[in-house]
């Protein structure tokens, strides 16, 4: 997504192929919102600078997605390297970011494709994206499947019960510490944004700095945001 007075964005499917893409003025995030659940379920949303647009934040989190942006934010020359066959600039911008994201993950996404499985790939490429590891991935679909079986189906897996509850608890596991991750890493772009403003403020009044109201405000915030990380990081290595 590239967020603006003209809002943009590039859809991608599992394969990198851009598969939908549009630009709307001043469009609100209930309808970007709209045009993402029009086009698909989304795996990732991804912006092209750091720290990302709390926009594009919201967007992520009304999805309960990861939200992918680069290390430094993307130059214009990369942006033109990636979509130079995109005319509009602001959706060669979204382009450049899916791209960048799709790079993080493309080796995985090729592995699963050439494995040799019955489970669903695109699902088992979704969950790789949110953050579960491959086997866990596999791990809950396959319990998932085995929730359909018939009822002779049903008493033949109860019998290794033992070894059942053990993957339950593996997967319910994965998928906290998925969510954990989801709101570590949410919770560490809003500390970049604030330090970012934080440094702002402290440059617009070095000689006020002790008693700017806003820059209190925004050191309390701060420090709230870092006290959360550190409590999600000792959870996650939990």
């Amino acid at each position: 997504m590239d967020p603006g007075v003209y809002t943009a964005f590039a859809a991608l499917n599992l394969k990198g192929e851009l598969v939908a893409s549009g630009c709307e003025k001043e469009a609100s995030d209930e309808r970007v919102v709209e045009i993402i659940r029009h086009v698909g379920v989304p795996s990732l949303i991804a912006s092209d600078v750091n720290p990302p647009p709390s926009f594009v934040q919201k967007v992520a989190a009304r999805f309960n997605v990861r939200l992918s942006y680069p290390v430094r934010s993307l130059t214009q020359e990369e942006k033109k390297q990636m979509g130079g066959f995109i005319d509009d600039v602001h959706i060669r911008d979204a382009y450049g970011a899916a791209m960048k994201a799709y790079h993080i993950y493309e080796n995985r996404l090729r592995q699963i494709e050439r494995m040799d499985t019955a489970l669903d790939k695109d699902l088992l490429k979704h969950m790789v994206v949110q953050g579960y590891s491959l086997h866990n991935a596999e791990l809950m679909l396959t319990r998932k499947e085995g929730e359909r079986v018939g009822a002779d189906e049903e008493k033949e897996v109860k019998r290794g019960g033992g070894a059942q509850k053990r993957d339950e608890r593996v997967a319910r596991l994965a998928e906290e510490n998925v969510n954990i991750r989801k709101a570590y890493e949410l919770e560490k772009v809003r500390a970049d944004g604030l330090e970012a403003e934080l440094k702002r403020a402290k440059n617009a009044r070095v000689g006020e700095v002790a008693r700017d109201s806003e820059v209190r405000r925004l050191r309390g915030q701060l420090e709230r945001a870092e006290k959360y990380i550190f409590f999600l990081k000792k959870k996650k290595r939990n």
